[in-house]
């Protein structure tokens, strides 16, 4: 079944396609043995412009609601069955930023499928051995929300590695400069930034007018993420004024980005450069393996 792109959207498939705004390379790791040179490029390339098309449910992760007080009428059925095309930097980039967790508690389990689903095509189109893919979205290190999606075994300590990065964006805006004077001002631009990542407002919008379970994926997304900051938005959802909500969600989110950029920088400014709220960034690591 393929699913009309606006609402695959407001179901949160952020369709970034291969929108690469950045490729770096590095060499890393200890430097023993011979680094597998060029490799981490080569591979960090087939991401961001091979593309695949990923089969998956929602029916695992609306049964996963369920048991948490969700109101899905059914949990399977053909409507549950997605089908999603785009470059695999794109798939890996969505499906990053569906399974964030707060404190390693996963906002939904909406997006489970759709990681096994990636994973399983990048295994297909490109061989593990000697490789590791890691996508990671958080807003600041050591963000009480974050989420990684990783491919690959570990390389070992004593692997000279070759890393190549490939930025992808979110959808939402890098900090102004307005917006790194003070920490309060930074922690709410930080704050905003980080629940328009993790709920759209236009798309969010689209799927809570939706027919279920669409609308009822999008509300207990809004419920979880109140039940995370300690905040309702249950009125705001049920208008389908995502405006509101997440000026809510964002406003309790605030003072505990605060608290955390406080403590860990000495000014605003060194911490706006640590801030990576806008993007997606997939570290590719290679290192030469025996027989390679």
């Amino acid at each position: 079944m393929v699913v009309n792109a606006t609402v695959d959207a407001a179901v949160f498939f952020l369709l970034l396609g291969a929108a690469v705004v950045g490729l770096t390379t590095a060499d890393v790791g200890a430097q023993t043995g011979v680094v597998d040179d060029g490799r981490a490029d080569a591979v960090a390339t087939v991401l961001a412009t091979s593309t695949a098309t990923v089969n998956y449910s929602l029916a695992p992760g609306a049964r996963a609601a369920n048991q948490r007080g969700a109101a899905f009428e059914r949990t399977d059925g053909p409507e549950f069955e997605r089908t999603v095309h785009g470059s695999l930097a794109g798939h890996l980039s969505r499906v990053t930023l569906g399974t964030a967790a707060f404190d390693d508690r996963p906002v939904t389990h909406a997006r489970d499928g759709l990681r096994n689903a990636t994973r399983r095509a990048l295994t297909a189109e490109l061989s593990t051995v000697g490789l590791r893919i890691d996508a990671v979205w958080r807003p600041y290190p050591d963000a009480s929300v974050e989420s990684r999606v990783s491919v690959g075994e570990r390389p070992p300590a004593s692997a000279a590695t070759d890393a190549a990065t490939v930025s992808i964006p979110v959808g939402v805006e890098p900090l102004s400069p307005n917006e790194t004077d003070d920490f309060e001002t930074l922690s709410e631009a930080v704050a905003a930034r980080t629940v328009e990542a993790l709920a759209p407002a236009g798309r969010m919008r689209v799927a809570l007018r939706d027919d279920a379970p669409v609308s009822t994926l999008a509300a207990y997304r809004y419920d979880r993420l109140g039940e995370e900051l300690g905040v309702s938005v249950s009125e705001s959802v049920e208008d389908a004024d995502t405006t509101t909500a997440n000026r809510r969600l964002a406003a309790a989110l605030s003072p505990r980005v605060e608290s955390d950029l406080r403590t860990q920088y000495d000014s605003s400014e060194d911490a706006a450069a640590a801030v990576s709220v806008a993007e997606v960034r997939i570290v590719v690591r290679t290192w030469a393996t025996e027989g390679r």
